[in-house]
């Protein structure tokens, strides 16, 4: 319903109250207060708290300055931070041919297992005029960037440094990323607040999942979520335009070429694929046309299919060339196949993923004690073994779920695409592929082999882009709330225990009080989120505290199981309301 010299549109679900806040000072009718929830109570600061690149840059250089507090040697590194070392020296002293094929002659585990465009953006690294100088000026030790075996590859205190500045300076791509994807959504007319395209960024760039994984931890996730961001808002721009129009082709293919460059350098980010296939398929390489009667026809273009085709392969493909144009091609493209999908890994991860089947699992170990309890006969017993615990499902199976999976978002994003043609029963198809992008991710995260619990990040970021969206903002903060948690276990030294538990903390309350002020919320986190934040506390408690207290090295399993287990149902109930929401996103469900 639309309320009469209120500029807000409302809408009812059930019984959530769900809308879009506007910047002026509410006189809202009763059918805005519900449940504690109330419309924004403060005018919206245009001049200090907006986007621009000033205060884009002015947020890189404050958050910067924090994370090179964190380049201390004493600080926390997990052995990725080797695994790179080792990827910078593979692509100093090695030909090309040689990157996917070493391994220090048996010594080392660290070996090359990212695609060709990261491959090249670690020899960017490794072989330019500052590093070069660094080295000469004897800053940074020859060790730092030479081929070692496990036994022998600590690294002295300016390699840490070294290394650490890079991730610092390829947040670069994530800043950028976050400002344009925001930007285009500000365009769009999603963000009717003054405050909204900065909170938006703010959330972005200093996502503690990011914060950790990345500046602790050690790992160059912001990089590749900044590149997929410049491609999500390529996307949304084009969506602002009809898309037979010359400037929505551009914005298209420019998109299309920064998802096919991020997978490249990433393969994981393949279960967006089917999204862009689709999506882009038939909005892009269709036409329309009226008809005698004063409808629309669809007519399929064969040449914006060839031109798709042809940025998309060319931007994928592009760092393959080196590899293609060596004297055994197919040896090489085997070899590398073989480092990105190692299948021998096993469906989980040593430490669980919080995904579907983690749970699956877990379920099948339970049943398996409690078989072993029961006073059944043998013969029963032997019977029921065959099924309990639960067998491991092969990658083809969960290839086969995966997909199955996929089509909600498959089936929703031809049906965008048909109607964008037309506009008649589609308001916004951009921002129906934010939604599909965040489903797709977490369907990938919920289903996929030996996923790793950073994955959950590639769902996060893009849902920020519509979280102060009063649609959106509780099930943005519940993904953080159990996704973040999810993380805490890769930082097990007592000594970062502090440092993680206030980044956690601070930052849930933190994002609660800004959306709050710019979303529209009175509150943002209800009771079902308060209740799931005190469980959170105990488990965390039970984790850090209480089992090395009581248990000290036994049952060490304990701890990382219960903390899996916990954020999979919470990741679980997120993906079925993200279901809900991808079918609604569009105005029309297809289904």
């Amino acid at each position: 319903q639309a309320g009469a010299g209120h500029g807000r549109t409302s809408y009812h679900r059930g019984r959530r109250l769900i809308g879009t806040a506007v910047c002026r000072p509410p006189t809202c009718p009763k059918s805005w207060t519900k449940a504690g929830q109330s419309p924004m109570t403060t005018e919206c600061a245009e001049s200090v708290t907006s986007l621009t690149p000033r205060s884009a840059l002015l947020c890189f250089l404050l958050l910067s300055s924090i994370k090179y507090l964190l380049t201390e040697p004493n600080i926390y590194r997990s052995t990725d931070f080797d695994v790179h070392r080792n990827w910078l020296a593979i692509t100093r002293n090695l030909p090309i041919n040689e990157w996917y094929f070493d391994d220090v002659n048996g010594t080392t585990v660290h070996t090359l297992d990212y695609p060709p465009g990261f491959a090249f953006f670690e020899y960017a690294l490794s072989n330019n005029p500052i590093t070069t100088s660094l080295l000469r000026s004897d800053w940074l030790d020859e060790k730092c960037l030479a081929l070692l075996p496990d036994s022998d590859n600590d690294p002295s205190n300016s390699c840490i440094k070294f290394q650490r500045i890079t991730v610092i300076i390829s947040d670069v791509v994530l800043f950028a990323g976050a400002y344009f994807a925001t930007s285009a959504m500000k365009r769009l007319g999603e963000y009717r607040c003054g405050r909204v395209p900065m909170a938006t960024f703010f959330l972005v760039v200093s996502n503690p999942g990011l914060f950790l994984l990345d500046h602790i931890h050690f790992q160059y996730n912001g990089m590749m979520l900044g590149m997929l961001l410049i491609s999500i808002g390529c996307l949304v721009r084009g969506s602002e335009l009809g898309p037979s129009t010359v400037a929505s082709q551009r914005w298209e293919l420019s998109g299309a070429a920064c998802y096919a460059f991020l997978l490249s350098m990433k393969h994981l980010y393949v279960i967006l694929a089917p999204l862009y296939l689709v999506y882009l398929f038939r909005r892009h390489c269709f036409v329309s046309t009226g008809t005698d009667d004063g409808g629309i026809q669809l007519r399929f273009s064969i040449s914006r299919l060839a031109c798709l085709a042809f940025v998309t392969l060319a931007s994928f493909l592009g760092p393959f060339v080196p590899f293609l144009v060596q004297n055994d091609p197919v040896d090489q493209i085997v070899q590398i196949m073989t480092r990105l999908f190692p299948f021998d890994r096993g469906l989980v991860h040593d430490y669980w993923a919080g995904n579907l089947w983690a749970l699956y699992l877990f379920i099948g170990k339970i049943m398996a004690f409690v078989l072993r309890k029961l006073p059944l006969p043998s013969g029963a017993k032997d019977k029921l073994r065959v099924i309990i615990p639960f067998p491991v499902p092969s990658p083809r199976i969960v290839a086969v779920c995966m997909l199955i999976g996929l089509i909600p978002v498959i089936r929703q994003a031809w049906a965008v695409g048909t109607w964008s043609h037309t506009r008649s029963q589609i308001s916004n198809p951009g921002k129906f592929f934010i939604h599909g992008v965040v489903f797709s991710s977490l369907s990938g995260f919920m289903l996929g082999y030996h996923v790793h619990e950073k994955a959950i990040m590639t769902a996060i970021v893009p849902m920020t882009l519509v979280a102060a969206n009063t649609r959106n903002t509780a099930r943005y903060f519940r993904m953080n709330m159990f996704g973040v948690f999810g993380l805490l276990p890769l930082l097990y030294r007592p000594n970062e225990l502090p440092l993680k538990t206030f980044v956690y903390i601070s930052w849930i309350f933190g994002t609660a009080v800004a959306l709050e002020r710019v979303a529209g919320y009175q509150t943002v986190m209800q009771f079902a989120d308060k209740m799931c934040l005190v469980f959170l506390g105990v488990v965390f408690v039970f984790m850090e505290i209480i089992h090395p207290l009581v248990f000290g090295k036994t049952f060490e399993f304990l701890p990382l199981m219960l903390t899996s287990i916990t954020c999979s149902v919470g990741l679980i109930w997120l993906w079925g309301e993200e279901t809900e929401e991808l079918l609604q996103s569009s105005g029309k469900s297809s289904w």
